[in-house]
């Protein structure tokens, strides 16, 4: 199944969606970090695709960097994946559809927990259309 771009002028291919890689975050981080939210999505507003590889989108962009003023650092962001829990440390930058270049439609995380580090890609699925 693809997940698109949810302009109507656009509806390009973003990536193809995989359950297994569907993770929640905490029910206000779309407000939070400001992204776009799609009004006829049938996902619920924590719902994001992880991607650990930008060569696994269709087409996206890497836009601005996330303003640190909507970052509080004494909150704790973390979700579970792979069967172990990860902690959101810094969110670099928003993503974008490299088509039509509109968004925020998720953003770029360096991560952690307690064995490694690594950067993500979290694309909030209530930001897209199937």
């Amino acid at each position: 199944m693809s997940i698109r771009c949810s302009f109507e002028d656009c509806r390009c291919c973003v990536i193809t969606f995989s359950n297994a890689n569907r993770v929640q975050l905490p029910g206000n981080t779309v407000e939070t970090f400001q992204l776009m939210q799609y009004i006829n999505s049938t996902y619920q507003q924590n719902e994001f695709l992880l991607v650990k590889d930008v060569w696994d989108f269709d087409n996206v962009g890497v836009s601005k960097q996330i303003p640190s003023e909507l970052i509080d650092l004494n909150q704790t962001v973390s979700f579970q994946w792979d069967n172990k829990p990860w902690i959101i440390e810094k969110c670099l930058k928003y993503l974008i559809c490299a088509e039509c270049d509109k968004g925020p439609i998720g953003m770029v995380c360096q991560v952690t927990n307690n064995h490694e580090s690594t950067t993500l890609y979290l694309l909030s699925l209530s930001s897209l259309a199937l």
